[in-house]
């Protein structure tokens, strides 16, 4: 996407599910250098042939390049075959299991997702877990990236899978993160701070369960099915048994508090640390856990304390107005355990990145840096929204997100939740905007989101905003 026009706007990093974007078109000098690579790597393995060497493993290295310059030519039916003639080798020359494979069964899986084959690619991805839990000799790191790698695939397929299958994919992705978790607690020390990443990772995946539970439809209800076939180990002896959505949010709510104990304690060391900058950061992603459930005033009280554990660890005042000066959209993708690391990476985000959330469908936000934006005076032309080959403008909204005091007076018999939600939500007109979705129903899609409010001495801060909603530009 263009630069922006104007200075006052920020993007925020892309922080849910991450959606993938359609394939640009692929520039000829590309092209060509992938084709020279191509017709380089096969003149290799055409050598080896012509010396009689069909099966040994020198043929590996070869294939393994030629696939991958068959996969960014997208040309993924050779690309598969070819994996598939390098991992037989493997076999041949090892075994049938043997951890060696693993590589070019993620690759493939690979190829399958970007060829758009769910189908296979679901089946592969069991079997590679199934590999993991009953082949794997013993427990180790690469196990356990490996895991975690099926759980990101999973996660993709949420968004780009059918939707009779999001629902399998959130849980085999909860699954193997959690698997993923099993084999760093028995490879790394107890207070190993690792862990608190994978722990966060689990976290996430909750809340988007949580989130699903909440919107309803047949992938909630199949996220709230307890036996018979559900989650994921089938259980003849236990009847299949839908939970109430009410118990369901209460119990995946429950099982994030958790989480959160988990990363205090392993920050906590063993002398039981009462006060660092890691668990401020802690006591933080604990008020945005709060917020994300709806219990606010818990969430204020959080952020208040995280602001004054910060100050009071040393941070500077700067830093920490800093990282609170705008409001970020919830869940943060990574678990942060300095402010340092996290403005590094609020810096590092391209700033054409959009924030996917909602089955895939991405925005990108806006927030002013000084006074409230003049909503009249934005086009997407002018956000530099109209420039990217992959990303087309469905509709743009101004917002608001309130004050703290806004929310007490909003929380008497009403009941409205207000903390961290999109207020005041309109369309914005633009010349020559073509709208071709149901403005209602991207109002309710864009009040599922939710902020970790801008903050002043740790209390909530209003902010004005624009969210742009976007659509793939790919037909």
């Amino acid at each position: 996407m263009g630069k922006l026009t104007r200075k006052l706007p920020i993007v925020l990093v892309p922080l849910m599910v991450c959606a993938w974007a359609p394939l640009a078109a692929q520039d000829d000098a590309v092209i060509e250098e992938a084709l020279r690579e191509l017709e380089l790597y096969e003149s290799d393995l055409f050598r080896l042939e012509a010396d009689g060497v069909y099966h040994a493993p020198q043929l590996v290295e070869p294939l393994s390049r030629i696939a991958d310059s068959y996969m960014e030519l997208n040309r993924f039916a050779e690309a598969h075959a070819t994996l598939d003639r390098a991992q037989q080798i493997v076999r041949i020359e090892e075994g049938l299991y043997t951890k060696s494979q693993l590589p070019f069964l993620h690759r493939k899986i690979e190829n399958l997702v970007n060829a758009g084959d769910w189908r296979e690619a679901r089946k592969l991805q069991d079997h590679t877990i199934w590999f993991y839990l009953n082949k794997y000799s013993w427990p180790d790191q690469d196990m356990m990236r490996g895991l975690m790698d099926l759980s990101y695939v999973h996660m993709q397929g949420i968004t780009e899978d059918l939707v009779e299958n999001q629902g399998y994919h959130y849980l085999r992705a909860a699954f193997s993160s959690r698997v993923a978790l099993v084999v760093a607690e028995r490879i790394w020390p107890q207070h190993e701070q690792r862990k608190a990443g994978l722990i966060y990772e689990q976290m996430r995946i909750t809340y988007l369960q949580a989130s699903a539970i909440n919107k309803g439809g047949t992938v909630g209800q199949s996220l709230r099915t307890t036996g018979g076939n559900y989650p994921i180990a089938p259980n003849a002896y236990a009847a299949e048994r839908i939970m109430s959505p009410e118990r369901a949010l209460n119990m995946h709510r429950s099982n994030g508090v958790n989480f959160l104990e988990r990363m205090r304690r392993i920050y906590a060391g063993e002398e039981e640390r009462e006060v660092s900058e890691a668990l401020a950061m802690v006591k933080l992603y604990q008020a945005d856990w709060y917020l994300l459930f709806d219990r606010r005033l818990r969430a204020l009280q959080d952020y208040r304390e995280a602001w004054d554990m910060l100050l009071q660890v040393g941070v500077p005042e700067d830093d920490v107005r800093r990282l609170f000066a705008k409001p970020v959209l919830l869940p943060e993708p990574t678990f942060y355990d300095s402010v340092e690391k996290a403005l590094a990476a609020r810096a590092r985000a391209p700033e054409d990145a959009p924030a996917a959330f909602e089955e895939g469908v991405p925005v990108k936000i806006f927030f002013d840096d000084e006074r409230p934006l003049a909503a009249e005076s934005f086009s997407a032309e002018k956000l530099g929204l109209m420039e990217s080959n992959d990303w087309q403008v469905v509709a743009l909204f101004s917002f608001d997100l309130p004050a703290a005091e806004d929310i007490e007076t909003r929380q008497g018999w009403r009941r409205q939740n207000a903390l961290g939600v999109a207020q005041n939500l309109q369309l914005l007109e633009l010349e020559d905007f073509p709208v071709n979705r149901d403005v209602e129903q991207l109002i309710q899609n864009l009040g599922r989101l939710r902020f970790r409010p801008a903050l002043n001495e740790g209390e909530a801060q209003a902010a004005d905003g624009v969210i742009s909603y976007l659509a793939s530009a790919d037909p």
